[in-house]
């Protein structure tokens, strides 16, 4: 397993499941969004209603997820953040989903920053940029 940044687990609930009781394959990712923006940034003491009051939000631009084994209801998944990336607009979050030592799926969510009365890019707001890359250094030294 790599080195994690970030991890919360998730356990597999009814809801979450088909009619084979295995993880939908998209709650993966739906997770892992979850994980990357909402618990992370509360980790950071980012509160994001901030940004919406001033008009900036996040996108998804791009999901890219491999799927290397399945999970059942009642699995418990650990849903680790493994890197992230900033770019001027653009925030590429790498993670990868375990099940104990087995590894369920990885890839990356890229979210890009918008004005959401102009509806065009904007820069990482520079309270997230700090708080992001200091944490970053904090965990790997």
């Amino acid at each position: 397993m790599e080195e994690s940044l970030f991890s919360v687990p998730v356990k597999i609930r009814y809801y979450d499941t088909d009619l084979s009781r295995a993880a939908y394959f998209t709650n993966y990712i739906k997770w892992f969004d979850s994980i990357a923006l909402s618990e992370f940034n509360d980790t950071l003491g980012i509160d994001w209603r901030t940004f919406l009051e001033e008009d900036i939000d996040a996108v998804i631009a791009h999901v890219a997820f491999d799927y290397k084994a399945q999970c059942f209801l009642g699995d418990v998944v650990d849903i680790h953040l493994t890197d992230i990336e900033l770019g001027r607009s653009s925030m590429t979050i790498y993670g990868s989903l375990y099940k104990g030592e087995t590894l369920i799926a990885e890839g990356k969510l890229v979210y890009v920053f918008i004005d959401c009365s102009k509806r065009n890019t904007l820069p990482i707001p520079d309270s997230m940029r700090s708080k992001i890359s200091a944490y970053i250094k904090e965990k790997r030294g």
